[in-house]
């Protein structure tokens, strides 16, 4: 089978070099990904981005123009171009870029992907009305992973677009930063997939469910359903399993963190190797698949995954969001939602809100599934695709939980271009 990244990393880039631009413009909108990758892709050796902003973009072009000052230093230093609060105004927008294209020697080019499309259409028209023949007009294609140069009297040029972003440069491109450092090790993970293993037990699985419900919250966390101070934790007590004691597979995987009598000692659990007694409980009550995941994700791929917090630097009290495991491909995200949620409201929920925060992130490159423990994983996945007409999606429920890896790696491997 083949791998698309290696090929796009192996083959030749002369197609895409006869396109490289002296001076390139770039259309800001929220998501600053396909411009660096433009830039990165169509500019040539000495050659200077124009980075075409609203009041709305102006921090993301700051950012952007700051990255890749540091990123491209065989380029000039980016231009900032401001419409103000003129993003959809043709006479403002053509007279903005006209002007300043209008003084620039050399070749021209034009990036559209990013910005509105009045700011495409607009601005395509400006330069197009210089009559440079040469004058580059490109956008990416999420679908297909490429740079399509358009031409007015022929069909599109297609050239692979390759560049390696990592997770922590896409943050940066969007003015995000890591609330905590992320977890890149997953924990216990012979433990997890004896978890897993019994939850591929419906049965098993609502007797754990319950437990902890029943048991390990009641005793490690408050009236508010949050979880004791770590001071507090280390005084809970041994917590019974007797419940637990007539599912053979559950006890096997209880036997797997050492323990070995009737009671659960949440504080020897965490001389195993855990961080923080906080850690033990969190991996007990569910993130034991997170961690599972990670380890299956890192099996089968060269990539560095991470599970993670982010949150906005301006805002250092606000959460944006989590990804539960992620990793980067050449400069396609993907996202791994994980949830020991059994029903379909609850798992379609967390799925699309996955969804929707890959792309925020990713752009519509992005790439999202869900890990859960719902017994008919292609009935939610078909909602999902009816939802957010993204047939890419996947779905991996209760059944594959135990071959995880093999999934995954035949879900990222259909995700390549020309798929």
């Amino acid at each position: 089978m083949l791998d698309i990244n290696n090929f796009i990393k192996n083959m030749p880039h002369s197609e895409l070099e006869k396109y490289k631009v002296d001076h390139l413009f770039l259309l800001i909108g929220e998501n600053t990904l396909p411009n660096y990758v433009a830039a990165h892709l169509l500019l040539k050796e000495s050659g200077t981005p124009y980075l075409v902003h609203t009041t709305g973009t102006v921090d993301l072009a700051g950012q952007l123009k700051n990255i890749l000052k540091g990123d491209l230093s065989r380029c000039l230093a980016a231009q900032l171009i401001s419409l103000g609060e003129h993003e959809s105004d043709a006479f403002h927008i053509h007279d903005k870029i006209g002007k300043v294209a209008k003084k620039l020697q050399d070749r021209l080019g034009l990036h559209y992907t990013g910005g509105t499309k009045a700011m495409a259409v607009h601005a395509y028209q400006a330069l197009l009305g210089l009559n440079r023949p040469d004058t580059v007009f490109s956008y990416l294609d999420p679908r297909r992973l490429e740079i399509c140069i358009d031409r007015e009297d022929s069909d599109r040029i297609r050239c692979l677009a390759h560049i390696d972003v990592s997770l922590k440069k896409l943050f940066q491109l969007h003015g995000l930063a890591y609330k905590s450092p992320p977890t890149s090790i997953p924990e216990q993970p012979e433990a997890a997939v004896k978890f897993a293993e019994f939850h591929t037990d419906k049965q098993a699985a609502t007797v754990w469910r319950t437990w902890c419900d029943r048991v390990l919250r009641k005793a490690t966390r408050n009236d508010r359903d949050r979880l004791l101070s770590e001071s507090q934790l280390k005084n809970v007590p041994q917590l019974s399993t007797e419940s637990l004691q007539p599912h053979e597979n559950i006890m096997q995987a209880l036997m797997s963190l050492d323990i070995l009598n009737d009671e659960l000692s949440i504080q020897s659990i965490q001389k195993k190797g855990f961080g923080k007694l906080e850690n033990v409980c969190e991996w007990l009550d569910g993130q034991w698949l997170e961690h599972h995941v990670l380890q299956q994700v890192r099996s089968v791929s060269q990539e560095s995954a991470t599970s993670f917090w982010i949150q906005d630097p301006g805002n250092p009290k606000e959460n944006k969001f989590e990804f539960d495991v992620a990793f980067m491909k050449g400069y396609q995200l993907f996202a791994i939602s994980c949830t020991t949620i059994d029903f379909k409201g609850g798992c379609k929920q967390k799925l699309f809100e996955a969804y929707l925060r890959a792309r925020q992130l990713g752009g519509a490159e992005a790439r999202v599934a869900l890990v859960c423990c719902y017994d008919n994983p292609e009935v939610l996945r078909s909602e999902l695709v009816l939802t957010t007409e993204d047939p890419k999606i996947a779905v991996f429920g209760r059944e594959d939980l135990m071959n995880l890896s093999e999934k995954i790696q035949e879900w990222v491997t259909k995700q390549g271009g020309n798929t």
